[in-house]
């Protein structure tokens, strides 16, 4: 039987400053976090979810709205390379072509 308190929203206050940190935290998981066990959390639905919330409450939303909205390149290929590297540590070959999930991983940019 699930628990209904997780299908609730919640009210959380935070401040502006409390905001940027969570922001800047799941940017690095995301884009700079060098470990592959990383990417459990990198590529997360819920974790995007929150991050998009993140920037709409954002003081600066418009600038980081038109930021994100350009393809990064350097950040694709970081996450392609920690994919590679973490396909190899599991005794596997990572296949790009096969990869339904890199828009998850890749957000808040646009999928390549």
């Amino acid at each position: 039987m699930e628990n209904d308190a997780y299908k609730e929203d919640k009210i959380l206050t935070l401040s502006q400053a409390e905001l940027n940190a969570l922001k800047k935290s799941i940017l690095y998981l995301k884009f700079e976090c060098e470990e592959t066990s990383s990417l459990l959390y990198a590529g997360s639905p819920l974790i995007n979810s929150a991050l998009y919330k993140i920037f709409e409450l954002d003081d600066l939303s418009n600038i980081s709205k038109g930021f994100y909205a350009k393809r990064n390149i350097a950040n694709e290929k970081f996450i392609l390379d920690k994919k590679k590297r973490y396909a190899l540590e599991q005794g596997n070959e990572y296949d790009p072509s096969n990869d339904h999930s890199f828009k998850d991983y890749i957000f808040p940019f646009p999928e390549r």
